[in-house]
């Protein structure tokens, strides 16, 4: 054998194993969105394969563009250009985020927080009037349902549909309450604003604050109900968070605490339950952007 084609072989091997790892952390990746294409598209079957294995072959990720050819339904477009929008914010967000969780530098919190208002289309901060948290990228952790008003058990914690998933209802309810004691003084008095703000709750390191002692008087109120961008860098999920609790110990190695109903919505709710997460401050003065997860775009025009 030619010392030219051994040489071609053994690049065509390694090249073969990198292109076919690629494409298994594709897959792995963007398997809801595949799937979403080869689902929608059923009586376009060899249209919607040829996409796919367009995708499956290639080093691109698919966009709305190359998918909206398959079907000119506006809904299903919107659907694939979230897909597309998602990709993009990843792709920035890789160049910005460290790959191991630390604190960030002032200059790597600007250019992520400037990212997240772009792609978000909301004001997103590092910090509001010069208050802040400890730090902006963190461990995430699982928590447990908080008792909302007295007398509030699992029982009535959930509706039906939440009761049914059992990642959700296993959590469980935390023995005390929030570091603000109850949402509401009674069952009668509680709101479909309360409702949310346990439902969407995050717990930070309040205690570790800068300069805690010094402004304290500030930072009494400033964290109360505090809406946060909690964005999953990895994966893309995001959502809109209030602060409503106050930890996890340093000791735990985590930095940041999430609801059940948020560690699902982030994509952490198996395994080890927790991962890494960019959390900034929303300055939402007029209270319009409700709790719950987010797309990126969504208040864009708004």
């Amino acid at each position: 054998m030619s010392v030219k084609r051994s040489h071609y072989r053994f690049l065509r091997k390694k090249w073969l194993k990198k292109h076919n790892l690629a494409r298994k952390k594709l897959h792995e990746k963007h398997k809801e969105a595949i799937d979403w294409v080869i689902e929608r598209f059923p009586a376009k079957e060899q249209l919607a394969s040829s996409a796919i294995g367009t995708l499956m072959l290639s080093n691109f990720i698919p966009t709305a563009t190359v998918l909206g050819s398959i079907s000119q339904d506006p809904v299903e477009i919107e659907v694939v250009s979230k897909v597309d929008r998602t990709n993009q914010l990843l792709d920035e967000l890789s160049q910005s985020v460290p790959d191991k969780v630390r604190p960030l530098s002032g200059d790597e919190e600007l250019k992520i927080s400037a990212i997240l208002s772009k792609y978000y289309a909301m004001d997103v901060r590092t910090d509001i009037n010069g208050l802040r948290l400890n730090r902006s990228f963190g461990v995430i952790g699982a928590e447990q349902h908080l008792v909302r008003f007295p007398g509030d058990t699992m029982a009535t914690h959930l509706d039906q549909a939440e009761r049914n998933n059992k990642i959700i209802y296993s959590s469980g309810m935390a023995p005390g309450r929030g570091a603000w004691g109850y949402f509401a003084k009674s069952k009668a008095e509680f709101t479909d604003a309360d409702r949310e703000r346990e439902k969407w709750y995050i717990a930070v390191q309040t205690f570790s604050v800068p300069n805690y002692n010094q402004r304290l008087s500030d930072y009494r109120d400033f964290f109360k109900w505090r809406k946060m961008l909690v964005v999953n860098p990895k994966g893309g999920q995001a959502l809109v968070a209030d602060i409503a609790d106050s930890g996890p110990a340093l000791w735990t190695g985590k930095h940041l605490g999430g609801s059940p109903e948020v560690m699902y919505s982030l994509g952490f709710s198996e395994g080890s339950r927790k991962g890494p997460v960019l959390y900034f401050f929303i300055n939402d003065v007029d209270d319009k952007i409700p709790l719950g997860p987010i797309d990126v775009g969504s208040y864009e025009n708004k």
